[in-house]
C-alpha cells in the first residue's frame, strides 16, 4: 500500500531539484554527483548521503547520488534509473550504496560500483557501449558483461546470483573461487567460501519486477 505522503512525487523536476537542495537533511547529497533519479516506489524508501547520518525520505522524481545509502522497507522496492539508462530495482528490506557511477556520455564509457548488505536487487544495464560494472556483497565479487542479473543477500551475508540475460563473472570473496555464469544460470556464494553451481531460486520478490508495472500498481493506490 502505498503512503499518502507519496503524492508529493508528482512535482515537476525543477521542483525536485529545488527541493534537494533546500532541506537540511538534503545538504550534504547536494555537495556529490547526481547519479541518476527514481523512477518508481512502493511503500516507503530513504537515502543517506556520505557524510551525513539523517536519512531521507525519497519520492518519485527526486535524485540519486553518488555514494548514496539506499534503504526499502519489507515489502517496499524502491527502482532507479541512472544517467546511463542502468536501472537498479531493490526489492524488499534491502541495503544498497552506489559506491562509484562515472559515465561519459561523449564516450559511452561506464565505471559503476555499488555494494549490497542486504535483500535483493535486479540490475538491467544501460546503454553505455564500455562497461566496467561491479557489485560487491559480503561473499562475492559480480562483474557484469552487458546483461541482466539478479542478487539476493540473506541475514548471513551469504550470496545467490540469477542471470535473466547476458553473462556474468562471480568470484568468491572469501577463497576467490570464480565461475562464469550465463543466462538462465543461478549460483550461489556461501560463507564458507567456493561457488555452488544449479543453486536453487530464491523466493520471488515482486519489487524487482518491471518498472513500468510497478509504476502501475503506485498510481492505482488507495490514496491517490
Amino acid at each position: 500500500m502505498m503512503h499518502p505522503r507519496r503524492s508529493l512525487g508528482r512535482l515537476g523536476a525543477g521542483a525536485v531539484f529545488f527541493f534537494a537542495g533546500s532541506g537540511k537533511s538534503r545538504s550534504a547529497a547536494a555537495k556529490t554527483p547526481v547519479a541518476g533519479d527514481v523512477v518508481a516506489l512502493k511503500i516507503w524508501a530513504y537515502g543517506t548521503a556520505p557524510d551525513e547520518s539523517a536519512r531521507r525520505d525519497l519520492y518519485m522524481s527526486d535524485p540519486v547520488y553518488v555514494r548514496d545509502k539506499l534503504e526499502t522497507v519489507t515489502d517496499g522496492a524502491l527502482h532507479v534509473k541512472l544517467l546511463d539508462d542502468t536501472v537498479l530495482r531493490l526489492g524488499s528490506a534491502t541495503e544498497l550504496v552506489v559506491d562509484d557511477f562515472v559515465y561519459e556520455d561523449t564516450s559511452g564509457s561506464l565505471q559503476f560500483l555499488a555494494s549490497i548488505s542486504k535483500g535483493v536487487c535486479r540490475f538491467v544495464t544501460g546503454n553505455a557501449v564500455k562497461k566496467d560494472f561491479r557489485v560487491e556483497t559480503p561473499t562475492a565479487s559480480i562483474v557484469a558483461r552487458g546483461t541482466t542479473f539478479s542478487v539476493w543477500v540473506d541475514s548471513a551475508g551469504e550470496t545467490i546470483v540469477w542471470v535473466q540475460e547476458g553473462n556474468v563473472d562471480v568470484t568468491s570473496a572469501v577463497d576467490g573461487a570464480n565461475a562464469g555464469v550465463g543466462a538462465r544460470e543461478i549460483v550461489k556464494a556461501p560463507n564458507a567460501g567456493g561457488i555452488e553451481l544449479n543453486a536453487p531460486r530464491p523466493k520471488d520478490d515482486p519489487g524487482i519486477g518491471d518498472t513500468t508495472r510497478m509504476n502501475r500498481k503506485i498510481r492505482k493506490g488507495p490514496f491517490n
